[in-house]
């Protein structure tokens, strides 16, 4: 397993996977809003980030994250503590 990334890179990856899977809900599925998107958005930081943590855990991890404005900064935040606390 890879090491875990901290707060700030994992904040900047969701963030790439945010902007990737918009292009992705766009072009591939029509507009059609993703009902997986959480696994999408996983294995994208995991291919990114290493293998630090399970895809399922990091999905429902990320499924789980507060709605706020900043959603990768308050997914990085419920993500590590998470995992710290685990």
């Amino acid at each position: 397993m890879t090491q875990r990334p901290g707060r700030e890179q994992l904040k900047q990856a969701l963030s790439a996977a945010a902007q990737a899977h918009h292009d992705y809900e766009a072009n591939y599925l029509d507009g059609v809003a993703d009902a997986h998107w959480a696994g999408w958005y996983a294995a994208f930081t995991l291919g990114r980030l290493g293998d630090f943590t399970t895809p399922t855990t990091l999905a429902r991890l990320l499924a789980e994250s507060p709605a706020e404005p900043d959603w990768p900064a308050a997914a990085a935040r419920h993500v590590t503590r998470a995992l710290r606390d685990a």
